[in-house]
């Protein structure tokens, strides 16, 4: 967003602008802005782009006397801008800016303090692929997953064991079992009576086909 042009109109959190300002700020080009709350303030460009500026300075006034001040504290990626209002509960919201990214993303306080946010979600996709890389290697024996192996059955598991699964075919009620080991997957279904279910696993190493 930095080095785009700004038009009247244009929002930047509480503020909106209304037209150029005839004298620079700090050497640099300023604009003239009406606040949420009808105040009218004067911002620089970089100071609207970043996010440094999103209010006439009533934000900080709306923040309790006994609110902590985050400002310049960094979360993570993430570093705290300045006070961002309330959310719909009531609770201190705080604009951050990831440093990753340069996102800039508001949060509530209670979340930074606690470390369930460390960045404005850019992360995310990042962690996902290490977690998978993680678990294809670390946590895989012959390219069995173990955590799939040692977690709890489901709740809606129609057998009660995994990896079994219970088809029915043309009224016909199947047992049907499989697992993939070094490449090669086992499979086995039984037919008939509950008690046949538990048979099934013992069964799976005896017949085996390659992945197609």
């Amino acid at each position: 967003m930095r080095g785009q042009q700004i038009s009247p109109g244009q929002r930047f959190g509480e503020l909106e602008v209304i037209g150029t300002s005839p004298e620079k700020v700090r050497n640099e080009a300023a604009y003239i802005c009406r606040c949420s709350c009808g105040e009218i303030t004067v911002a620089t460009k970089s100071q609207l782009q970043t996010g440094r500026k999103k209010s006439c300075g009533c934000l900080r006034k709306r923040t309790p006397p006994n609110a902590l001040d985050l400002t310049g504290q960094r979360f993570g990626d993430l570093e705290v801008i300045e006070r961002a209002g309330t959310n719909e509960r009531g609770q201190a919201l705080w604009l951050c800016r990831c440093l990753r990214c340069g996102n800039l993303r508001p949060f509530a306080a209670t979340i930074l303090r606690r470390g369930e946010a460390v960045s404005c979600g850019c992360i995310r996709p990042e962690q996902i692929r290490r977690a998978n890389a993680v678990l294809r290697t670390d946590m895989s024996v012959d390219g069995v997953q173990i955590p799939i192996l040692t977690k709890k059955v489901r709740s809606d598991s129609g057998t009660g064991i995994k990896g079994v699964y219970r088809r029915v075919r043309k009224d016909v009620v199947y047992y049907e079992a499989h697992i993939s080991v070094k490449g090669k997957r086992a499979r086995r279904s039984n037919r008939g009576s509950e008690s046949a279910r538990g048979k099934i696993p013992q069964a799976i190493p005896r017949k085996s086909e390659t992945k197609g």
